[in-house]
């Protein structure tokens, strides 16, 4: 299958070239870079690879509508969808292709955090950690039907995308809608970056409970932590107690977690009745990268 590779960027300077360089050592066989904000890394204007398009936005757009903009001249069968400050190893490309049979839609890959020094970013990460487990747990039991930093789609899901905030749920869902499967790659990872003050996390999380709040109206349920404690909280119990059992935790840490999502989903539900719109999302400072 011919494979496509899309890298979202927008004030992600250097740290962009660490997924942009993985995806040109892998066997794609189209790239599009879609990238700008302050800085914009001088790098990538010396690379040169006949497969690479590069796509500077002037003024942002929002992701979906610059994925809109473009996927009119995608090929590839498979199309990977990939965040522009993570980081990866070259042969995931392969084992994601290799993870889709003839009912896969989606192939989706665990996202563990960069950093994790101050007391926030190990609030993000932990959140991170419970986003894993609960992925793993869904999976097991065939319901999987979720996203995240980087995925694998067939290139069909891709037509006529509505300018929702998290994209990528909103393609897991497709893909479940038309019964196709969604396959969670656990024992693979891409790397991330987590916002670095208290502020910042909020905001992130505000965003993308807000995102859930506009699936959930159209008619889809995202299946996510603060949907399962509503719908159906014996599972969310489950998927609660086994992270409490199984996976390392900090009670300070996670009591600070909890707090932030609570603001965070009271908030996007105030936004969501007062109709603000979130599509251009705020920009993060990671401060543990910046002065590393």
């Amino acid at each position: 299958m011919k494979k496509t590779a899309i890298i979202f960027s927008y004030n992600d300077g250097d740290l962009v070239l660490s997924p942009l360089k993985s995806v040109l050592q892998s066997d794609v066989d189209q790239v599009f870079l879609l990238y700008g904000g302050e800085p914009v890394s001088e790098e990538v204007n010396k690379i040169e690879d006949t497969r690479l398009i590069k796509v500077l936005e002037k003024e942002r757009k929002g992701k979906v509508k610059a994925l809109n903009s473009i996927v009119a001249n995608v090929w590839g069968d498979l199309v990977f969808l990939i965040s522009g400050d993570v980081s990866f190893d070259t042969s995931l490309i392969k084992r994601c292709e290799k993870a889709f049979t003839g009912t896969t839609g989606v192939v989706s890959v665990r996202v563990k955090p960069s950093n994790s020094e101050n007391f926030t970013e190990r609030m993000g990460a932990l959140m991170w950690e419970m986003h894993d487990l609960q992925l793993t747990h869904l999976s097991k039991m065939g319901n999987n039907v979720h996203g995240g930093e980087f995925l694998c789609v067939r290139k069909g899901l891709l037509r006529d995308v509505p300018e929702v905030i998290n994209e990528d749920a909103f393609l897991c869902l497709r893909a479940s809608s038309v019964g196709l499967s969604v396959v969670y790659l656990e024992g693979d990872e891409v790397r991330n970056f987590v916002p670095s003050n208290p502020l910042d996390l909020f905001q992130q999380r505000r965003r993308v409970n807000f995102g859930h709040l506009e699936i959930q109206r159209m008619g889809w349920d995202p299946r996510v932590m603060d949907t399962l404690m509503f719908s159906e909280p014996s599972l969310f119990l489950d998927i609660l107690v086994e992270f409490l059992r199984e996976r390392k935790w900090n009670v300070f840490t996670l009591s600070g977690a909890i707090s932030i999502e609570v603001l965070a989903n009271l908030s996007a539900r105030m936004d969501y009745f007062f109709g603000k719109d979130h599509r251009k999302w705020t920009m993060v400072e990671r401060e543990t990268v910046l002065n590393s």
